[in-house]
């Protein structure tokens, strides 16, 4: 296992041979004004999580590109890998900020200090679907004993907890304890320090890539693909979704239930999916097995439908109480729609986009 050795560039010690994820000219400008202090943590904890997925995924999905780095690796499906990608975004932030940041090696002049530790993609580890805990030592070590364990490798965590930044894009009900007082990049949907200091980032979504052709007319109502049995919420939105269907009779509403049986459930692909989405008015965006967004949220985003964002976690939570991703920029108020879990059952989903102006629309 390489160790650290003080190099000319941090990002050279992290960053297994090939392709890097590019930063953009926002990246670039604001990086500069950043300085950057970078722990040295041992390559378990970063090169070796990102050359093991990238080489499973050339040997189980045959694709050629860096699986984790590339932004034109293209689009697998819905494929178990491609779903455990998704919790890798802690690799194009980390690498990023290494391309970008000014790096100090003085604690006194560092604005944030980076654990460059890949908490999500370390995560994905252990969830099985091909994967295997190659880095183990390294992750009973951090997660075993983190009090312990910071003292050695976080010399300055006891004293600037507030400005130590740690990559963890997972849904925040999961995030440690332990990490309350630090900046923790997550999906949301709750904050976790009393500060609101959070980093609420996406998931790593590689999308299928856009037709050429002009986009059809938005002829659907609302649409849904999901596997209606995860929750109480989702059953109920599935009923009134198939009960308006069988009604109304002409093809406004679209519900698409997964089918457990099979390796893949996703009735559709994932170029399907976003066609649909497409031709959709409202998109509805159920929380899952856990409380953030789920990848559906960001597809829907993405196809120009509006995501109408039904949270069973914080059902009683209104826009502003919420850790959305890319808060600082976009007016979510303006681009989505809550619908309370109380409201569901009480007014019904059908009614509630009904009522929605096709002026506010």
């Amino acid at each position: 296992m390489p160790t650290w050795a003080a190099p000319s560039s941090p990002l050279a010690l992290r960053t297994p041979a090939g392709a890097l994820p590019k930063p953009c000219a926002a990246d670039v400008r604001r990086g500069a004004k950043l300085k950057l202090f970078v722990y040295p943590l041992d390559w378990a904890y970063h090169g070796q999580i990102v050359e093991y997925i990238e080489s499973q995924a050339r040997k189980l999905l045959g694709v050629k590109c860096a699986y984790l780095r590339e932004d034109t690796c293209p689009n697998s499906g819905f494929s178990h890998l491609e779903n455990l990608r998704s919790h890798c975004t802690d690799v194009p932030l980390m690498y990023k900020l290494l391309q970008v940041a000014t790096i100090v090696t003085s604690p006194e002049r560092a604005d944030v200090f980076l654990v460059p530790f890949l908490m999500g993609c370390n995560a994905m580890l252990g969830w099985g679907h091909g994967m295997t805990r190659v880095n183990a030592a390294a992750h009973h070590s951090f997660f075993g004993g983190f009090e312990k364990w910071s003292k050695q490798h976080l010399p300055h965590f006891a004293r600037w907890p507030h400005r130590h930044l740690f990559l963890f894009p997972l849904d925040t009900m999961f995030t440690p304890k332990w990490l309350t007082g630090a900046i923790v990049s997550h999906t949301g949907a709750k904050y976790v320090h009393p500060n609101k200091i959070d980093v609420t980032v996406p998931y790593l979504v590689s999308l299928p890539p856009p037709p050429a052709e002009t986009p059809p007319p938005r002829t659907t109502l609302l649409f849904l693909m999901a596997s209606p049995s995860r929750n109480k919420v989702r059953v109920e939105v599935a009923r009134q979704m198939r009960e308006a269907a069988r009604a109304s009779g002409s093809g406004e509403i679209e519900l698409h239930e997964t089918d457990p049986r099979k390796e893949n459930a996703m009735p559709f692909s994932a170029v399907e999916t976003m066609r649909r989405m497409r031709r959709s008015v409202f998109c509805v965006a159920p929380t899952g097995d856990s409380d953030g967004f789920t990848q559906r949220f960001y597809y829907i985003v993405a196809a120009g439908c509006i995501p109408v964002r039904v949270d069973s976690y914080y059902p009683s939570w209104s826009f502003g109480r919420v850790a959305w991703p890319f808060k600082q920029t976009i007016d979510w108020h303006r681009a989505a729609l809550l619908l309370p879990p109380a409201a569901l059952g009480r007014d019904g989903l059908l009614p509630f986009v009904r009522n929605v102006s096709a002026a506010r629309v």
